[in-house]
């Protein structure tokens, strides 16, 4: 899961970093931050990477409730929240559907309620939470940030967008886990998620940018699991 933190103060922007980075050890998660130190430099970004943006109100610029009427312009999921100074600046925030708001001086367990529940909306959004066994340790991952699965050389290969994990096990056994998620098999050795599904070809597949293999016995198969997906 990635995040955009937006504040004009540099150190507020480290506390709260340090915050999610506690949070997602504590919980397993994959969470990534990002820093901005202004609104208008988080929107010459286009906004739209990232799954929670956590925005300063009172900026120089543009203010951290008009950048998110802004996102809100093209992007209705992204979940917000809001952190500020003066408590009636945060009022205007169920015009964005922000999901919460802190008063600073901001403490780490004020912080973590607030954040949890926007982590929480974000699942909700954007898939379910998993934990895999990896070789260097448990790993939570969002079900929709995995394109595909893959054994190599004893190993089942967890692709996400940011990274792959090495996990124990069988293809099988991962097969079953993730049927659930709309993950379907193409290949004896590929696993993909169905919602990164780009196009089938008589070959291969199209995951995000990616060409995976597609084995023969697997297309009619993978064609109608699409099918059912599609139609949920």
């Amino acid at each position: 899961m990635k995040i955009a933190i937006i504040d004009d103060e540099p150190s507020m922007r480290d506390q709260l970093e340090n915050y999610i980075l506690q949070f997602s050890a504590s919980q397993q998660l994959d969470l990534k931050s990002v820093q901005f130190p202004s609104a208008d430099a988080f929107l010459l970004t286009g906004g739209h990477s990232f799954d929670i943006i956590i925005f300063d109100i009172d900026m120089p610029g543009t203010s951290g409730l008009n950048a998110a009427r802004k996102i809100r312009e093209t992007d209705e999921n992204t979940v917000i929240l809001f952190v500020t100074n003066i408590a009636q600046y945060a009022i205007n925030g169920y015009e964005v559907d922000a999901v919460d708001y802190i008063i600073k001086p901001v403490g780490y367990y004020d912080f973590i309620m607030k954040f949890r529940k926007a982590v929480r909306r974000a699942e909700r959004i954007y898939g379910s939470q998993i934990v895999i066994d990896t070789v260097k340790g448990p790993v939570g991952l969002s079900t929709d940030s995995i394109l595909y699965v893959e054994v190599m050389a004893h190993y089942v290969i967890y692709h996400t967008f940011q990274q792959a994990y090495r996990v124990r096990g069988s293809m099988k056994e991962h097969e079953t886990a993730l049927r659930t998620y709309h993950f379907a098999r193409c290949h004896k050795s590929y696993l993909i998620n169905l919602k990164h599904l780009k196009g089938i070809s008589s070959s291969d597949v199209s995951v995000a940018d990616l060409s995976i293999p597609l084995g023969r016995s697997y297309k009619d198969t993978l064609l109608s699991e699409y099918m059912n997906y599609l139609h949920r």
